[in-house]
């Protein structure tokens, strides 16, 4: 079974689909698994944009440098040119202290190997290398800093701060551009999904679009393909970005005493836990935000797209009430994302600031008291200085910006799971009316239209059609009557493929529709229905819609052929120009259907369908309609669908629908 919107979906043609109310949890369903991968898929429909992604990771490296930079840098350098000491003189100074402690090191080695003391003398000889390797950084960092820096404390200040300054800006621009690229690889990602659900919406069958419903695509199109957009900017954007910081400036603080990171960070497992059991909310709620969005566009699109029913029927009140309901339902759940999002930084932050205070007080019982262990643990191999602790304070503080902005990306990343389980759900859906590998063509136009023993349901225990046979030759017109819900329409809607028959088939010249191309089939066929669909363009543009090639001449040709003309230009203010509007409601329903009947003759097919298409139309008016369908007898088959007398009169032969089966209404009339 496929879960989309309020609809069931089933998976054979024989299980018939009906509304079903569904929560919002199950709109999703709650394979967290299954929305992952399709997640991942989105993912994986980024490589070929993996250029841009490189760049934009180049420029999270860069970010996480300069900010952990401009922390490892700014607090000695402020301690030191306070004192009144410059940086050459206070390296210098540090320089002169090591190879001091250098010394002395190397005599207290001397001195445990003359007294046979191996392990002390192993001891002493580590601590002479680790002196060694940070004298020759000392040694190393005063040359560039000779190079780089004035002597000048005041001097110093203002060198660092206009460095400062500068790094900053160029961390601001490379996040700039992080976002941009980033952006961009998202938004063309979702451009393409977004077109490839509209493609597929546009290649549904009847029962598959019915099942979503235009309110459940809407909703896909629109809600669905921003949430992946945001959740691929999270993945792609802070997810990298963000832990880079994190990482650079742990770094910094491992290089400090790594001995004293790991203490720091005794409560992660907290922290760990708290972010588990929120993400957990907070991915349930996702899932009811996308699932209420679908049912808010069902409610508005039904209102406003039927609104004259509802102020003729006075069912503002009703309609308000339902609105008033669908939003409630979608404040409530929002305010719980907001209610999730809001408590999961605090405690995150609480958990952080532990963490920052256990490092204080172990640093400054370490520099108060200049020792190097705490209790039994060696926390540093020599005692930490003011200028050491700052600077690790610093990068935590520094991890710590970032570790909050991570803890709130779990509402845009799961919200981008929720919406590629939406969207690679309906591209993933299998058609019902499977397109042949190799459709049978026919290279002239068909000889003959045939139903043979057709049989059709919706429900196994509902047939709409029995052993329907029938055969039409071309040129010939025929009318069918029959009382509603007799079948007539599903009649109509298997010769014009929107569904294939449970049993029978339907066949042009002999071959059956599953062996044609649909597009090939619908090509040949132009359909004029009693619920005429016309589109907020001009009256040309409708005309021609089907017929692109179409020249001015030839519209207002097929426009005079179904007696639109004469309104059209007389009764339009703009002529063909004019503008319908949505549905032609700025039409009456008589010139709605003469327009589609023009567009239908428009076209030349080889079939025309008449479903009840003068059923608005005043009698002169068709009556005039029947002089042209008469001119035409002959040159394309025409299928009736009315019980006015008038295009009943037209047709050579007339069927009778009963009870789903069909019968030549002059046998009925004898029987």
């Amino acid at each position: 079974m496929l879960l989309t919107g309020h609809r069931l979906l089933c998976d054979t043609p024989q299980e018939r689909w009906m509304p079903d109310r569904l929560s919002a949890s199950r709109f999703l369903g709650t394979d967290v698994e299954l929305s992952m991968k399709n997640f991942w898929t989105a993912i994986k429909d980024s490589l070929h944009h993996a250029p841009t992604i490189l760049v934009a990771t180049l420029c999270s490296l860069g970010i996480a440098f300069l900010w952990a930079s401009n922390i490892g840098a700014l607090y000695p350098v402020i301690d030191m040119t306070l004192k009144g000491e410059s940086m050459q003189s206070w390296m210098e100074q540090s320089i002169q202290a090591s190879e001091s402690k250098l010394v002395q090191l190397r005599l207290s080695e001397q001195e445990a190997k003359t007294n046979q003391q191996l392990v002390e003398s192993q001891t002493i000889g580590r601590e002479i290398q680790t002196e060694e390797r940070s004298l020759a950084w000392r040694k190393y960092g005063l040359g560039w800093t000779n190079a780089l820096l004035p002597r000048d404390p005041f001097q110093t200040i203002c060198y660092i701060m206009g460095l400062l300054m500068v790094s900053t800006l160029i961390k601001h621009l490379l996040m700039l551009a992080n976002d941009l690229l980033i952006g961009h690889v998202s938004t063309s990602i979702v451009r393409t999904l977004r077109q490839r659900v509209f493609d597929t919406a546009l290649g549904m069958d009847r029962k598959t679009y019915q099942a979503y419903g235009t309110s459940g695509l809407l909703a896909a199109i629109t809600t669905a393909a921003d949430g992946l957009a945001a959740g691929l900017m999270a993945i792609f954007g802070a997810a990298v970005r963000e832990p880079l910081r994190i990482g650079a400036c742990l770094i910094g603080a491992c290089l400090i005493s790594w001995r004293l990171l790991l203490l720091s960070v005794v409560l992660a497992p907290f922290l760990i836990g708290v972010i588990y059991i929120f993400n957990r909310k907070i991915r349930k709620v996702a899932s009811s935000i996308l699932g209420q969005n679908a049912s808010f566009h069902e409610v508005l699109l039904e209102a406003l797209g039927n609104v004259f029913t509802v102020q003729a029927f006075t069912m503002e009140k009703q309609e308000r009430e339902r609105f008033n309901a669908c939003t409630k339902d979608m404040k409530r759940i929002s305010l719980k994302m907001i209610l999730y999002s809001g408590l999961s930084k605090p405690f995150t932050e609480l958990i952080g600031v532990g963490m920052v205070a256990i490092t204080i007080c172990a640093g400054a019982y370490l520099v108060v008291n200049k020792q190097t262990h705490i209790f039994f643990l060696r926390i540093c191999d020599n005692p930490m200085t003011v200028p050491d602790l700052l600077t690790f304070f610093g990068f935590l503080i520094g991890a710590s910006d970032p570790l909050r902005k991570l803890s709130g990306l779990s509402v845009s990343i799961f919200g981008g799971t929720m919406a590629a389980d939406l969207l690679y759900g309906i591209l993933k859906t299998k058609p019902i009316l499977a397109e042949p590998e190799t459709p049978v063509t026919l290279n002239d136009r068909h000889r003959e239209l045939s139903l043979r023993n057709v049989r059709f349901h919706y429900s196994p225990d509902q047939p709409v059609l029995r052993n329907v046979d029938l055969e039409i030759p071309f040129g010939k017109t025929i009318a069918i009557l029959g009382s509603n819900g007799s079948g007539k329409s599903t009649l109509i809607q298997l010769l014009c493929r929107y569904y294939d028959p449970v049993e029978g088939q339907v066949c042009l010249d002999g071959n059956d529709f599953r062996q044609m191309a649909t597009q090939d089939i619908r090509q040949r066929i132009a359909l004029v229905s009693q619920s005429t669909e016309l589109f907020n363009r001009s009256v040309f543009e409708n005309i021609k819609y089907g017929s692109p090639d179409a020249t001015l001449e030839e519209v207002i040709a097929a426009s005079r052929l179904a007696h639109a003309h004469e309104f059209v230009t007389d009764s339009l203010s703009d002529g063909y120009n004019t503008i319908v509007g949505q549905a032609g409601q700025r039409l009456s329903g008589g010139q709605r259907q003469r327009i589609a009947l023009a567009r239908a003759i428009l076209r030349k097919p080889e079939v025309l369908i008449l479903d009840e298409s003068t059923s608005q139309i005043d009698m002169a008016s068709e009556l005039k309609i029947r002089e042209t369908l008469q001119s035409m007898k002959g040159q394309m088959t025409i299928i009736i669908i009315t019980h006015r007398e008038a295009l009943i009169a037209l047709a050579d032969d007339v069927y009778l629908m009963q009870s789903g089966s069909l019968a030549n209404a002059t046998s009925v009339a004898a029987a």
